[in-house]
């Protein structure tokens, strides 16, 4: 049994994806402000995030609950892409927006309280 396997790994896993995918959705979009070789390298850097992303979500789907793992990857990737969003980029967030992360949030928190 290698250590991806062993549960201790998940913490890890989950936050090394919501961080890559996170990030290379940020570099999209800073890909998408500029111009020219630039654009391509930020672009590049941007894809190379996500595919990494996508890799470890594989690597944390290993022997673990797939609803819990894509609830809580796919769950905490949006709820954070969101808050940087709005603190790199200032994008507004609405009072429903902020509504809508908080019960993202709050559903992440059931789902893993209710696996005991």
């Amino acid at each position: 049994m290698n250590w991806i396997s062993t549960p201790g790994a998940t913490p890890f896993l989950v936050a090394a994806f919501i961080m890559f995918s996170v990030t290379g959705s940020l570099l999209l979009r800073v890909a998408g402000q500029h111009h020219g070789w630039q654009a391509v390298l930020i672009f590049m850097l941007g894809n190379l995030s996500g595919f990494v992303a996508a890799t470890t979500l594989t690597l944390t789907l290993r022997g673990r609950h797939p609803n819990l793992i894509y609830a809580v990857c796919l769950g905490g990737g949006f709820c954070l892409l969101q808050l940087m969003s709005r603190v790199f980029f200032k994008m507004p967030l609405t009072s429903w927006q902020w509504f809508g992360i908080t019960m993202i949030a709050a559903g992440m928190i059931f789902l893993q309280v209710s696996r005991n």
